[in-house]
C-alpha cells in the first residue's frame, strides 16, 4: 500500500489495526507461569470482592452521585420549547424478612448570590452588582421505614408524603403501613446528590446491608419537540463490614478510620475505590451510528461533613486524572472536587463552554483515537485529616451535529479499581429531624 493510500484510511480503522496488533502481541508474550499467577489473582480478587464499594449489590450506607431537577414550576420555570429535567429515584428493601429505617440526605450543590437564600446562579454575572456567586453544600436529611421486600420510587422534585404499603405485597409482612416520608429536593432547579444510610431505632448504623438503589435522569422538551432521553445508573453501595465504638453522634468510616482523626466511628463500611477508571468516547467523536458523542463526568468526594456544611471546604479533593487514547499514549490534568462537580470532559482543562474544546485533550482532534480511557485518583492534600477517596458517574451525550441539541443519552457507573489505605469517613445530622416535605 502507498504511503498516500496509508494516510487516507480513516482513523477508526487504522486503530482498530493497531489495538489488535498490541493484543496479539501482549498474549504472544504471556509464558505459562504468568498465566498461572493471572489465574490465582483473579481466582483470589473474588474474595475480596465484598470489601470494596461497588454498584451492583445491595449495602448498607448508599450514594446517588448525581440528581438532578429543573421542572416547569421551578424557579424561573422551563418554557415553552425549553428542556425539562427530573430524576426518578428507587429504593428498595431487598431483606424480605424484616422492615429497615432509613437516613437520607439530599445534598444540594447549587451556588447562590451572596448566600445560601439568595437566587440560584452560575456565574458572578448573575447576580447583583456587589453580590459573589457562592458555593453551597446544604444538606436536607428525612427518615423513613420500608417494610420486608419493599420497592419505592419517586420523583426528586415531589417526594412521597407517605410511603405507600400494599397488604398484598409481600403480604402477612406488610403490618401496618411503612413510616416516614421522603421531602422533594429543596429547590428547582437542582443539583447535587443523595445518601442513604440503614440504621437501627436509635439512629446508630447496623451491620446490615439491605439497600438497593437506583436513579434515571428523564429529560423532555416542554411543548413536545426534539427529544425525551432517559439515562440510568446504580447507586454506589458500600457494604456494612463492623460495628465501630462510637455512638450515633459519630461518623461513619469507610475503610480504616481516617488518619489523624480522634473521631470514634459509629460503623465501619467497605473502603472508596483507590482508582476510577472511565471508558469513553472522546469529545467530538462521531459514532458508528453518526452521532457526535460528549461525556458528562460526575465526582464527589467519599468524606463529606453533612452537619457542617462550612466544613465542607476542609474536604476538597484534587482529582488527578491520566488520559489513554487507543495508541496507549498518555496525557494528564487535575481537577479540584469540594463537595460536588459535574462537568463535560472538554471543559475540565478548557474554560466552560465550547470555547477553546479543540484544545483539550479530551478532544478527538486532540487524542487522534475514537474513544480512550481515564484512570482519576484523588490525591491527598495539605489538611492530611481525611482520606481524599472519590466517586462518581458518567453521562454520555450523543447529537446530530457537534454542541447540538442531545437526542439520545446513557449513565454509568464509574469501574472501581483497588481501594484506598486511608480511610473516609462521613459526618451526619442527628435524627428525628424529619418535618413534613
Amino acid at each position: 500500500m502507498a504511503v498516500g493510500e496509508e494516510m487516507k484510511r480513516a482513523g477508526r480503522e487504522r486503530s482498530n489495526e493497531m489495538r489488535t496488533i498490541n493484543a496479539q502481541r501482549s498474549a504472544s508474550r504471556l509464558s505459562p507461569a504468568i498465566l498461572a499467577a493471572s489465574l490465582i489473582l483473579a481466582l483470589g480478587a473474588g474474595s475480596v470482592s465484598a470489601q470494596v464499594s461497588s454498584s451492583d449489590t445491595a449495602a448498607g450506607y448508599v450514594v446517588l452521585p448525581k440528581i438532578m431537577v429543573h421542572t416547569t414550576g421551578g424557579t424561573p420555570p422551563v418554557d415553552s420549547g425549553g428542556t425539562a429535567i427530573d430524576t426518578i429515584v428507587q429504593i428498595t428493601n431487598v431483606n424480605q424478612a424484616t422492615a429497615v429505617t432509613v437516613d437520607c440526605w439530599w445534598v444540594n450543590a447549587n451556588k447562590h448570590c451572596g448566600t445560601d437564600r439568595g437566587p440560584i446562579c452560575t456565574t458572578n454575572a448573575d447576580c447583583s452588582p456587589g453580590l459573589q456567586c457562592v458555593q453551597g453544600w446544604i444538606p436536607l436529611d428525612f427518615q423513613f421505614t420500608l417494610t420486608p421486600g419493599q420497592p419505592v420510587g419517586f420523583l426528586a422534585s415531589n417526594g412521597l408524603s407517605a410511603l405507600p404499603c400494599d397488604p398484598t405485597f409481600p403480604g402477612i409482612h406488610c403490618i401496618g403501613s411503612a413510616g416516614g416520608s421522603v421531602r422533594p429536593v429543596p429547590e428547582d432547579p437542582f443539583v447535587g446528590e443523595l445518601k442513604c444510610l440503614e440504621v437501627d431505632s436509635d439512629d446508630t448504623p447496623i451491620i446490615s446491608n439491605d439497600l438497593k438503589v437506583e436513579a434515571t435522569i428523564v429529560t423532555t422538551t416542554v411543548g413536545g419537540g426534539v427529544a425525551t432521553t432517559a439515562a440510568s445508573y446504580n447507586g454506589v453501595g458500600f457494604t456494612a463490614q463492623a460495628a465501630g465504638s462510637g455512638g450515633p453522634a459519630d461518623p461513619i468510616c469507610l475503610g480504616t478510620p481516617p488518619l489523624g482523626s480522634t473521631a470514634d466511628c459509629a460503623a465501619t463500611y467497605a473502603p472508596c475505590p483507590n482508582v476510577l477508571h472511565l471508558e469513553h468516547f472522546f469529545d467530538g467523536a462521531t459514532t458508528e451510528l453518526g452521532s457526535i458523542a460528549s461525556t458528562e463526568l460526575t465526582l464527589v468526594p467519599c468524606s463529606e461533613d453533612l452537619g457542617s456544611p462550612a466544613d465542607q471546604l476542609d474536604l476538597t479533593v484534587t482529582a488527578n486524572m491520566l488520559v489513554y487514547n487507543e495508541f496507549e499514549q498518555r496525557f494528564s490534568t487535575n481537577s479540584r472536587v469540594q463537595c460536588y462537580q459535574s462537568v463535560r470532559l472538554s471543559d475540565i482543562d478548557t474554560q466552560p463552554g465550547v470555547a477553546g474544546d479543540q484544545f483539550s485533550i479530551f478532544s478527538v482532534g486532540v487524542e487522534g483515537t475514537i474513544t480512550g480511557q481515564t484512570r482519576i485518583r484523588g490525591i491527598q492534600g495539605p489538611q492530611g485529616q481525611l482520606g481524599y477517596g472519590l466517586t462518581g458517574v458518567a453521562c454520555e451525550n450523543h447529537s446530530a451535529v457537534a454542541d447540538g441539541t442531545v437526542l439520545a443519552k446513557t449513565a454509568f457507573n464509574l469501574q472501581h479499581v483497588g481501594f484506598r489505605e486511608d480511610g473516609d469517613a462521613v459526618f451526619r445530622t442527628q435524627f428525628p429531624q424529619n418535618p413534613p416535605p
